[in-house]
């Protein structure tokens, strides 16, 4: 149409939407590292592994706001890595540490944690 004129759209700013990400992914990642350690009866440093992952968490929210990138995927996505984190990871630590006596019982009580989680 010659005599329209294109809204021009602003470039994406792909660097600030991705730096909140990175966090969440860096928190998923320790997260996920804390079942591996605790699949290898390394308690302490799943335990480490999940204070690592509260860190990623609370500065991937913070870096968001201040650089005004939160987005839908982002809010999943940490959604995700909160879910593996401090979820199923405590769960799986609690469970291995100190619930295996216990049999099914122990499961239940690990199986609950991570429901309610």
């Amino acid at each position: 149409m010659p005599g329209r004129r294109r809204r021009r759209i602003p470039p994406l700013r792909r660097g600030v939407y991705l730096l909140p990400n990175l966090f969440t992914t860096a928190g998923l990642f320790t997260g996920f590292y804390s079942i591996i350690a605790t699949l290898g009866h390394r308690y302490q440093l799943a335990a480490i592994m999940i204070l690592v992952a509260q860190a990623c968490d609370v500065l991937d929210g913070r870096i968001a706001r201040l650089t005004r990138s939160a987005s839908s995927f982002g809010e999943q996505y940490d959604s995700l890595a909160d879910l593996v984190a401090f979820g199923v990871a405590p769960g799986i630590l609690v469970y291995q540490w100190a619930l295996v006596p216990w049999g099914r019982w122990g499961w239940l009580a690990a199986t609950l944690y991570v429901t309610c989680g």
